[in-house]
């Protein structure tokens, strides 16, 4: 277990809690999370090697590390209809396929276990436990708590991240939802009008996470609401961060588009891309009568990691 700069607590399989605190608060603070999903280990189409880089980063950024779902494949079992004897890697061939998927995976991820959060479920692995009656997910994880020492739990197919940050006397929150996600949401939209849909049901939350469809985009919601603070009464809007993470499966570039599920279905090639959120300070200026008031405001940043 490496020494962080926070810890984490989980309420249930679907609730986690990370908790930051500094001794003051400064312009200077940053917290990275690195938002990881659809990386599909076991199949011979995933980029280790773009993962690897990833996680080596997040390390080095003492960040929180969330995977959001189909962290495995599992598509090439013989009760499977998917499989397909090219789909998996050479080191898994074997009569105890599932067994040697999960010390892979396992050994694959040991070494950044202390600074993840959570596996989230996909729908690959929630196919695969209906399938079979085996958690693909819990079973990931026990593997890895035999190899590393972690924090980390199996989590939902959606759930909450909170963060809690106390900066000297100053405390803020970020609120994080997360889905993997499920249907086909119309190809051309890229997903975008999930954000919508999910959003009108949804109260309080600063950023929407999904995954699922391989492809990446930021759509950024406004919503109003009527501010009632010691009668005093304000129109105020809320901003919300809809994150859709990519991909580390390369379909499409490992048979150069020549064949196979994308190709014939016209997906085109995936976005590679995973997501890093950065939460830092800024100082708002505020004219209190004739007084100037400067207090700190915990905002963030999401940018591609690839």
């Amino acid at each position: 277990m490496r020494k962080r700069g926070w810890k984490v607590e989980h309420h249930g399989s679907n609730i986690h809690v990370v908790k930051i605190e500094r001794p003051r608060c400064s312009l200077d603070f940053e917290h990275w999370i690195l938002l990881m999903a659809d990386n599909h280990v076991d199949s011979t189409a995933s980029r280790l090697d773009i993962e690897r880089k990833l996680l080596d980063e997040a390390i080095k950024r003492d960040a929180t590390i969330c995977f959001i779902g189909d962290t495995l494949d599992l598509m090439s079992h013989k009760n499977d209809p998917r499989h397909t004897k090219g789909g998996l890697r050479r080191e898994l061939l074997s009569d105890g396929y599932f067994d040697k998927i999960i010390d892979m995976a396992a050994d694959h991820y040991a070494p950044y276990a202390s600074h993840v959060v959570m596996w989230g479920v996909g729908n690959h692995e929630s196919n695969y436990l209906k399938r079979m009656e085996v958690d693909p997910t819990a079973n990931l994880v026990r593997a890895i708590k035999c190899r590393a020492e972690t924090d980390a739990i199996a989590g939902g197919y959606g759930g909450w991240i909170k963060f809690q940050i106390k900066l000297g006397n100053n405390c803020s929150g970020y609120t994080v939802k997360y889905m993997h996600g499920g249907g086909g949401s119309a190809a051309m939209t890229g997903g975008t009008l999930d954000s919508k849909r999910v959003y009108s049901w949804l109260e309080g939350v600063d950023s929407l996470v999904y995954s699922h469809l391989h492809t990446s985009n930021v759509v950024g919601l406004q919503r109003l609401y009527l501010s009632d603070h010691k009668g005093h009464y304000e129109e105020k809007s809320r901003y919300c961060d809809c994150i859709r993470i990519g991909t580390t499966k390369d379909a499409w570039g490992k048979t150069g588009g020549a064949y196979g599920f994308e190709v014939e279905r016209q997906f085109g090639p995936a976005p590679l891309r995973q997501k890093w959120i950065r939460l830092r300070i800024e100082w708002e200026t505020k004219r209190d009568g004739t007084q100037i008031r400067s207090t700190p405001k915990l905002v963030w940043d999401v940018m591609d990691a690839y």
